[in-house]
């Protein structure tokens, strides 16, 4: 069934391969970030509406990107050579926040030699591993100022391990810390991560209350469709779908219907497939087909009419999705809607558009909702 084969697929790959410089922002301009996978070489900056609170920003600093969500969690990251590997700097929203830093290389993983990072010379050691992900990465948790200074005010950044070596830019990182204290309203403050000052940290403002999201109870996946709809198929939405897929037409197998309410059906067909991914649209209709209607699901950049490597989980009420933007995995967007009784919401996003080799339990936040 296609459910089945999209759930294997959202496995993914196991692994990976395991003077401050302000440099003027990019011009910013609109782009949807999708679930399809997003190519390194889109544009990256982006600015996005929200039905409350806060937009999801991300803008590009020279060489750096910085990305914060609607509840004011930001990221900022740098590429290595050739996108060899990464610096990736993240401070989540509030007082009590402090920042954390992550380095990799792909080009440079050894199952006994951690990676060593060194800014004009000088080490800076950190932990090999994260104990909030099991992932084999250089990571400081809570970060000196000395090193936060260094990424800033830096000429040369470079990853080692053994005798192999890679640089990652710092050009735009000043610019990008700056841009993400004022968005958290961390300048002057003792928790700036650049133009720190004497202000304390109860001074930062809260973490804006995130969108609360009410999940409808799951159904019992009883009394299930054994054939497909007309009335689905004649969408013009499910002929489009058909007119991509091989066969021109949707086989037993290819399609999955599920239950959302007493008398609402989730009905899931292929619409369109890939290398590594597979697209699925959606549609809702009554237990009798009628009132079939295609969905659209909601991103802080606009909607979407079908969805990437996504599954249906009936035990949540929930849809999610992984588009890869190559097949290792190491980029591209996840994101989550929960059925409410009404319409799918968004739950969650995470993205990153650059393939470095940063994995996506590390991407940065671009929505997060309460339940």
């Amino acid at each position: 069934m296609l459910t089945a084969r999209i759930l294997a697929i959202g496995v993914a790959s196991a692994s990976l391969l395991t003077g401050c410089n302000e440099d003027e922002a990019a011009p910013t301009s609109s782009l949807p970030i999708t679930t399809v996978a997003v190519a390194a070489e889109n544009a990256r900056d982006t600015a996005g509406d929200t039905s409350s609170g806060l937009s999801s920003e991300t803008k590009a600093f020279r060489d750096w990107t910085a990305i914060c969500d609607n509840v004011n969690n930001c990221a900022a990251y740098g590429p290595g050579e050739d996108n060899g590997g990464f610096v990736l700097v993240k401070l989540a929203a509030g007082p009590e926040a402090r920042p954390k830093v992550y380095a990799d290389s792909w080009a440079l993983q050894s199952p006994t030699v951690p990676t060593r990072l060194d800014i004009d010379g000088r080490n800076y050691a950190g932990v090999w591993g994260d104990p909030d992900t099991d992932l084999n990465v250089l990571t400081f948790e809570n970060p000196s100022d000395q090193l936060l200074r260094a990424l800033a005010n830096g000429q040369a950044l470079t990853l080692s391990a053994n005798a192999e070596r890679i640089s990652v830019s710092l050009t735009g990182a000043a610019a990008a810390f700056l841009w993400i204290d004022e968005r958290q309203g961390r300048l002057g403050t003792t928790t700036a991560l650049v133009r720190k000052g004497d202000r304390p940290a109860s001074s930062v403002p809260d973490a804006p209350t995130p969108p609360r999201i009410r999940v409808a109870a799951p159904v019992s996946q009883t009394d299930l469709p054994k054939t497909l709809s007309p009335h689905v198929t004649a969408l013009p939405r499910a002929r489009e779908c058909a007119s991509l897929y091989e066969n021109k037409s949707f086989g037993r197998d290819d399609w999955a219907v599920h239950r959302l309410g007493t008398d609402t059906l989730l009905w899931e067909l292929p619409c369109g497939a890939g290398a590594y991914n597979f697209s699925q649209a959606y549609v809702l209709s009554a237990n009798d087909g009628s009132g079939a209607r295609a969905l659209e699901f909601p991103t802080p950049r606009g909607p979407l009419d079908s969805l990437v490597n996504s599954s249906f989980d009936s035990q949540t009420n929930t849809i999610g999705a992984f588009g890869k933007g190559r097949g290792v995995g190491d980029c591209g967007s996840m994101a989550s809607w929960a059925w409410t009784g009404r319409e799918f919401a968004l739950l969650s996003e995470d993205n990153m558009s650059d393939c470095l080799g940063i994995h996506w339990d590390i991407w940065p936040s671009t929505w997060r909702t309460a339940q």
